[in-house]
């Protein structure tokens, strides 16, 4: 059985033909959104593209683009903007040996041949396996993310031919595997960054040995140098990971290690039966004995080194082995000595081959490229590093330039050229592919980074690739050498930091020199490993001299956005700037502050911000500039302002009046000379009034004589506004740079980040029980205090109904009036209530953090400087509970906001980088992260399923938590009373709501905390005028025709009492007409029986019913409807020749719009225009003198 406002359809694709057997049943709220159906629709049947790519289709194969539409179908059925390919196109497959043929002689290459010929998704057979691949970063980001769809199956693909040197490694276990999963959590935290800062000392110690070597070769002598990198990482793993020693930098002279011998022949081996028939690795030959020989000895090494650890009690965690030895989980769960023993197998191959190889490439690239390693020695030269003394941390951190250097090797020689992975559930990938359960997989790492797409000239070595600029212009999963996401190489920090060490230390020292061909990757082996590269050693002589602005070496600091100029006098050109916000929620104040804090730190001397109505030039009638220089424009004034139903918010309607009074004025063309402007709106598209004040504002300043700095920006709330107004304001403070000559210094250091807040945690403190005062006090502590009593709480649909409207009434005799001469509202008027979250989940969040509900906290006012107004950690004062935080000032149900996740992100950084990065890269708001946070908050709608999905979130600060959650926002409603009938209370018709996903409920915050509140409950309000936006005409003898849907008629039942009021005082009222559209007349025809009522006694001459859902077929279906109907009725009063009518209009934006496009249509058939443009400027000319009037909601 399913909750109220629940809708039921049924999807399936377009081609189905048997909608019973592949059709697919969805559920969701009647307010959903279009794209939260393409969603639902895509998620049901497995559509893994971008839901742009994604059409809703009626039975006619009509596009399907609105929800009334939807709300008239039963099935609806499901195209994408590429055709479903059910076959994945490849070469072609011969009997037994499949596409050898076509992949010979070197699979590589034989990819990328496919690649080029059939696609970005290929299906390859060779010698009894079929595997699919990709090289295109749209369908490998599916394919690499753990999810339904796709994992890691280590006996699905080629890598089930290393599973006998890993075991149960984390290499070679699938991901569903407990000992994988053991092992995962475990070890994450010895390959953190803080964790790799402490190897950093060994790797300089076993470097220096390896200059030793070097030194002792002859400038002739022609040296392996993937031999030497092969060494010095694999002493490098066996002493930093294990302490144990190989013995390997001892002499140019010194022999393989057995176990390097036994390795490289496994890897080999494996290699060779990937590409064989799979029963030849069964048959008695030398060459399988020798595998299993070499198995044994690597295993034998390794238990040896474990026994000796454990039998001499050194096991304390001063490396990976002692670590491994010692981890226990939450549940006291711990590795096996066999389990710790194929990690470290694992380690030792996976954590020197991969190093080995990228340092033997980039010194063969730099030997090829001069003015490239001219680069990179003058980097180093530049952080003091040399091979005498062993580099800092921080030095080897500070190397920008090689990091990019190693990204460009490391994308033209992927150490593993393909990922393995498992399709466990049949989905449609980007570009129509359908791929099916049991499918194995890979992303070719080698094609994907020379798809020419993200690379061009992809065989080039040009480490300008991988600048911050142009890493943005690529989707992150376009590089892919180290994996991501949980099967990622967690080693991946301890590799690059081992590299660059190497290397600084190296090539400080000595030069090396390749003359030869072209080297190429050895094909026969399990990494890229090049082949016969044999370098030259040489002294060196060409070492750059420190530039002098470089940084100092061991000690670097961080680069802080800042403002830095030509000359000393350049500061005095930069103005006084001020930033005004207008806001009805907080928002609009939200991003003022952003940008207030943004110029402090760029160096702006002089930074104001106030509200709009607390403007300094408002009182002083004009802009009088304090600056003596002679620049035109003295003084930037930025104004960030929400509109609401057209008009000013709160905090800016003494501002609007000053706009209006003087535009007035003659001369008023120099009012605000001297001063230059730019504006950002808030609004919400669904409104007709969307952007209506910011665009006056916009308007009129310029009108007053201000220069307009840089061009509006907008923000819809309906979409994603805070990726909107973050693009908008890079390009602003862009311009005001380039307009002032100003250079600012630091990364993204002009995009204002949702972490700002989150980077500024804020001093929070515990208060211990005995403080009885305080504790007292954080009892009491409330958003707002209750200053209302619920009367009534009922019930207006009928019992058959599936959903819920209440009917409520509220004592508001102690609240603020409204009204004039002692009357606290007006009929039209709105009420706001404060809800409060409910206390189930409360405890549900605070259990989820591991916190304490009674304790007690307070925030340190001095350190929240900097902070988000919206937050929570800005609204709560003094001492509070964690209870009354949750409960009374959290926004927990909402979407998570992109502070949130930043703030997440924060606080994983070191606990767990796979979802931090994950997060940080959700918040982004580049071009190739556009579609990533709105699709993540459509599977992840509030705090809870955060940390359903993501147990990490749950190890989070309260400071953290508190910067980065928004505080609760009041809720408006109309008043459906008239103060005539009812002087001391306000009544409300709320509908509750209750989306239904897929069967998981999300009750709306407001409505289920009005609906579940208890008669004599108190409650917080306040009363808001509505007097110029939707009041009721002064005379009682003006028409009136009133237009609303579903809890849209709760202010004209206001309206209603009031004209009976009127009529029993005088006698007679002017003409009332009322459409008023439902579902239907059996279940939520609300307030039936009063209209109905009112009727009889000549209150309401017409009422006129629409149902949309009602079991006896009408066309007459919507409100529109029955105005076409009734248009002459209408028509007349609208022309009276008596008094024109005042036409009201209450519901959502969807339906204002389609009755607003009504009474255009009404007009044009009735002569008004001789176009449908001249018609519609008639309709708007009612709206401007206030003839017709909307409240509508988005």
């Amino acid at each position: 059985m399913f909750k109220k406002d629940t809708i039921t359809l049924i999807v399936a694709f377009k081609e189905c033909k048997d909608i019973e057997k592949d059709g697919h049943i969805i559920h969701f709220h009647t307010n959903s959104t279009i794209d939260t159906l393409r969603s639902l629709a895509a998620e049901k049947l497995s559509v893994q593209c971008n839901l742009n790519d994604v059409q809703l289709l009626d039975e006619e194969d009509h596009v399907i683009d609105t929800m009334d539409n939807i709300s008239q179908q039963h099935v609806v059925f499901v195209d994408t903007k590429d055709p479903i390919i059910e076959v994945i196109p490849g070469p072609r497959k011969l009997p037994i040996v499949g596409s050898l043929y076509e992949m010979l002689p070197d699979l590589t290459e034989g990819w990328m041949r496919q690649f080029a010929t059939y696609g970005p998704l290929v299906e390859v057979r060779i010698l009894g396996k079929t595997v699919i691949g990709t090289n295109d970063p749209a369908i490998a980001e599916l394919f690499v993310k753990e999810s339904e769809y796709f994992t890691k199956k280590i006996g699905t693909g080629g890598l089930s031919e290393f599973k006998p040197l890993g075991g149960q490694g984390l290499f070679t276990t699938d991901t569903d595997d407990m000992d994988w999963k053991l092992a995962h959590k475990l070890l994450i935290p010895a390959f953190s960054s803080r964790a790799v800062k402490v190897y950093q000392t060994e790797m300089g110690i076993l470097t220096q040995k390896l200059i030793k070597v070097f030194e002792q070769y002859s400038p002739t002598d022609k040296v392996d140098i993937l031999q030497w990198a092969t060494n010095i990482t694999f002493e490098t793993i066996g002493r930093i990971g294990f302490g144990y020693e190989f013995n390997m930098l001892s002499s140019p002279d010194q022999p393989t290690h057995p176990f390097i011998e036994a390795m490289n022949y496994c890897l080999t081996q494996a290699i060779c039966r990937i590409q064989q028939a799979q029963f030849i690795k069964q048959l008695p030959i030398e060459a399988n004995r020798r595998f299993d020989r070499s198995v044994h000895l690597m295993r034998d090494i390794v238990d040896n080194v474990i026994r000796q650890r454990k039998s001499d009690g050194q096991d304390a965690n001063n490396d990976l082995l002692g670590y491994m030895l010692n981890a226990r989980d939450q549940h006291d769960l711990g590795l096996s000595d066999e389990n710790i023993r194929d990690q470290v197998v694992t380690f030792l191959i996976a954590g020197h081959d991969t190093t080995a190889n990228t340092l033997a490439w980039t010194l063969y690239h730099l030997a090829r490229n001069p003015e490239i390693e001219r680069k990179l020695l003058q980097e180093i030269a530049d952080n003091h590093i040399c091979a005498d003394e062993i580099p800092t941390h921080e030095q080897i951190s500070n190397l920008k330039y090689m990091h990019q250097v190693l990204k460009e090797t490391l994308r033209l020689h992927p150490p593993v050229r393909v990922l393995g992975k498992y399709c466990k559930k049949d989905c449609i990938v980007p570009g129509g592919y359908k791929v099916k359960a049991g499918d194995s997989l890979l992303v070719h790492v080698h094609c994907l980074h020379r798809n020419e797409k993200e690379f061009p000239d992809p065989e080039k070595f040009d480490p300008d690739r991988w600048t911050s600029e142009e890493e943005q212009k690529r989707s992150r999963f376009s590089w892919l050498p180290f994996s991501t996401g949980p099967r990622g190489c967690i080693g991946m920090v301890f590799a690059l930091q081992e590299a660059k060490t190497v290397l600084s230390m190296l090539l400080y020292r000595f030069k090396f020199s390749y003359e030869g061909p072209a080297i190429l990757a050895d094909p026969k082996a399990a990494t890229t490993k090049p082949a016969d590269l044999f370098m030259t050693i040489h002294d060196r002589q060409d070492f750059p001299t420190t530039e002098a602005s470089s940084p100092v070496s061991s000690h670097p600091t961080s680069v802080i956005p800042s403002i830095s100029y030509a000359d000393a006098s350049a500061i005095k050109k930069v103005p006084p700037i001020t930033f005004l916000y207008g806001t009805q929620t907080g928002s609009a104040q939200d991003y003022a502050s952003q940008m207030f804090n943004q110029a402090k730190s760029f160096g702006f001397q002089t930074c104001n911000m106030y509200a709009m109505d607390q403007w300094p030039v408002l009182d002083q009638g004009r802009f009088v500039s304090n600056g003596a220089d002679n620049k035109p424009y003295k003084e930037v004034v930025v104004i960030c302002t929400a509109t609401y139903n057209g008009q000013p918010p709160d905090s800016a309607e003494k501002f609007n009046k000053f706009l209006d009074d003087k535009v007035k004025e003659e001369d008023h063309e120099s009012v605000l000379d001297g001063l230059s402007y730019a504006v950002f709106g808030l609004g919400n598209k669904n409104w007709r009034t969307y952007q209506h004040f910011p665009i006056k504002v916009n308007s009129l300043m310029e009108e007053l004589g201000a220069h307009r700095l840089f061009a509006g920006g907008q923000g819809d709330a309906d979409k994603d506004m805070d990726a909107e107004f973050n693009n908008w304001c890079a390009h602003f403070w862009a311009h005001v740079m380039s307009d002032y000559g100003i250079t600012v210094s630091g990364d993204h250091s002009i995009v204002p980040s949702a972490s700002i807040a989150a980077n500024s945690l804020v001093k929070v403190k515990f208060v211990q029980p005995r403080d009885k005062e305080s504790w007292n006090q954080a009892a009491l502590n409330r958003n707002r205090e209750h200053n209302s009593i619920l009367l009534v709480n009922k019930e207006l649909q009928s019992a058959n109904s599936p959903r819920n409207t209440r009917h409520i009434e509220v004592d508001i005799s102690n609240l603020s009036p409204v009204g004039e001469n002692g009357i606290l509202y007006h009929a039209g008027d709105h009420i706001e209530i404060m809800p409060e979250n409910d206390m189930k989940l409360v405890e549900k969040v605070a259990l989820g953090f591991g916190w304490i509900l009674d304790s007690v906290f307070t925030i340190d006012p001095e350190s929240i400087s900097g902070v988000s107004s919206r937050t929570l950690a800005a609204n709560i004062k003094g001492p509070c509970t964690i209870r009354n935080m949750l409960c009374y000032y959290a926004d927990i149900t909402s979407p998570p906001s992109r502070a949130v996740l930043s703030g997440f992100a924060a606080q994983l950084k070191k606990t767990d980088p796979d979802v931090a990065s994950l997060f940080e890269s959700i918040v982004s708001t580049d071009i190739s992260s556009e579609n990533a946070y709105t699709d993540f908050i459509q599977k992840h709608r509030t705090l809870s399923d955060l940390q359903e999905a993501y147990p990490q979130v749950n190890h989070l600060g309260l400071n953290t938590f508190l910067t980065s959650v928004a505080v609760i926002q009041p809720r408006r409603y109309s008043i459906a009373s008239s103060p005539l009938v009812h002087p001391t209370t306000a009544h409300l018709t709320v509908g509750v709501v209750d989306d239904d996903v897929n069967g998981k409920h999300y009750p709306g915050l407001a409505s289920s905390y009005l609906a579940n509140s208890v008669i004599k409950s108190s409650i917080s309000a306040a009363l808001k005028s509505a007097k110029d936006t939707f009041n009721m005409p002064e005379d009682p003898m003006t028409p009136i025709i009133m237009i609303g849907a579903g809890t849209g008629l709760a202010p004209f039942r206001g309206f209603l009492q009031e004209r009976k009021a009127q009529l029993e005082k005088y006698g007679k009222i002017g003409k009332a007409i009322l459409f008023f559209g439902c579902r239907r007349s059996d279940m939520d025809y609300i307030y039936r029986n009063e209209l109905e009522q009112y009727v009889k006694e000549g209150v309401l001459n017409n009422l006129y019913p629409a149902f949309s859902r009602n079991q006896e077929k009408s066309p007459i279906r919507y409100v529109q409807h029955q105005l076409l109907v009734h248009a002459q009725s209408v028509w007349d009063l609208i022309y009276s020749s008596d008094k024109n009518a005042s036409i009201y209009v209450c519901g959502s934006g969807a339906m204002s719009k389609d009755v607003r496009c009504t009474f255009i249509h009404i007009a044009h058939m009735f002569g008004v225009g001789e176009t449908m443009e001249e018609s519609e400027h008639y309709i708007f000319s009612l709206i401007e003198n206030k003839s017709y009037k909307e409240d509508v909601w988005g």
